[in-house]
């Protein structure tokens, strides 16, 4: 679905959908900082790995941006 379909929906919790898995993204990041995991994420067709750093790195990069 497209931010312009979401945004059409009848089902008003759809509308709603997006905001929340971005907020539970950046959660998700948060946690693996704090122990020092790995998360996992779908990136250009494939799964990736990404270390506590390289999240630190995209956090860096997404607030210059």
């Amino acid at each position: 679905m497209t931010s312009n379909e979401i945004d059409k929906a009848r089902n008003p919790l759809l509308k709603l959908a997006l905001p929340a898995l971005k907020r539970a993204a950046v959660r998700a990041r948060e946690q693996a900082i704090l122990h020092n995991t790995q998360i996992i994420i779908w990136q250009d067709n494939h799964l990736v790995k990404l270390s506590p750093n390289e999240i630190r790195e995209q956090a860096a990069n997404y607030e210059a941006d």
